[in-house]
């Protein structure tokens, strides 16, 4: 009776062995069209911040994102309010945008980008284009304040990637004696950000 059991129990496991078929891959791995949820991340003065709250536009050429961070009033005095990062580029590519002022040729291969960030209670914007460059003493300086990457994109589901950092300046008028410090944008990174 022990020899029929184990007889019985070899048959059964040999049975369901071999009547397996191979198991195709899961369809949501192999799916291109999937994407996951838009993340957008930096460090703003060396505090770190994080949303999903981004626009992308996209006009078949120029790109621009912007962010929706929680201010340092939000994070100091626990009332809602937002900054505004936007980062600005010449086209939709893998590859180095650069943000530059001055009067040198730019390697051509590069793109070109630009970034801003409005603080929430005041009226006027820091942006990488605001560095005042005095022509005549600096003839022929190239001063980068800002570099964006972007490492990937997903054409079938119209998303892309990479990493940024700026050094985004307050007008001239708002800081005549360069006393304003720039506001400084460190290991930048987004993920999933969806354009049409």
């Amino acid at each position: 009776m022990k020899r029929l059991k184990q007889l019985s129990l070899i048959l059964f496991i040999s049975v369901g062995l071999f009547s397996c078929e191979a198991e195709k891959a899961d369809a949501d791995i192999t799916n291109e069209f999937l994407t996951g949820k838009q993340i957008f991340r930096c460090d703003v003065d060396g505090k770190t911040r994080v949303t999903d709250s981004v626009v992308v536009s996209y006009n078949g050429v120029n790109v621009s994102i912007t962010a929706y961070l929680l201010s340092r009033d939000t994070l100091e005095s626990q009332k809602f309010r937002y900054d505004t990062f936007t980062i600005n580029f010449s086209k939709l590519g893998t590859g180095n945008y650069i943000s530059s002022l001055g009067n040198v040729v730019v390697d051509e291969t590069l793109g070109i980008s630009n970034a801003t960030y409005k603080q929430s209670g005041k009226s006027w914007v820091y942006s990488t284009d605001n560095l005042d460059l005095d022509p005549v003493n600096t003839p022929s300086v190239n001063l980068q304040t800002g570099n964006l990457i972007i490492s990937d994109i997903n054409d079938k589901a119209k998303y892309f990637g990479g990493e940024f950092e700026y050094d985004i300046y307050p007008p001239k008028r708002e800081n005549p004696n360069n006393t304003v410090a720039p506001v400084r944008i460190r290991n930048g990174a987004f993920q999933y950000l969806k354009y049409n």
